[in-house]
């Protein structure tokens, strides 16, 4: 957290942590075709999904910041976790698990002491780990 002062704003710096990664994956409690289970999941999921093997950005954005109003600020990077549960079927054994990965990656600025907050999610997190 920063804390810029003046009416008209100002930039700060801003240096982000990694808080966790989300790695696209199957996982499942027995044997299955982890290829083709992520792929009929991408599919579903959309052509933004990211894939197995892609990393979730993790302080890409460094650097300086530039806001119009004075206070606590902090700047933050998220994706977006998309996950569904599965079942599948190889002749008479079934095995159930979970494919998971991360879409719309994107960064902001949150004002720690604004007096009305927004209420995303990712923002609620945000509040909680930095202000």
């Amino acid at each position: 957290m920063t804390r810029v002062n003046g009416s008209g704003g100002g930039t700060f710096p801003a240096q982000l942590r990694p808080v966790r990664e989300v790695t696209p994956a199957v996982e499942a409690a027995g044997a299955v075709d982890e290829a083709r289970i992520f792929a009929e999941f991408a599919k579903r999921v959309g052509p933004d999904a990211a894939q197995i093997g892609e990393t979730s950005p993790s302080g890409e954005t460094n650097g300086q910041f530039t806001v119009d109003g004075a206070g606590a600020m902090v700047a933050f990077e998220s994706v977006r976790r998309v996950e569904a549960s599965f079942t599948y079927r190889c002749g008479a054994e079934a095995t159930s698990g979970v494919a998971r990965s991360w879409e719309q990656s994107r960064t902001g600025i949150m004002q720690c002491d604004a007096k009305k907050p927004r209420t995303e999610d990712v923002v609620l997190e945000v509040k909680a780990l930095a202000c």
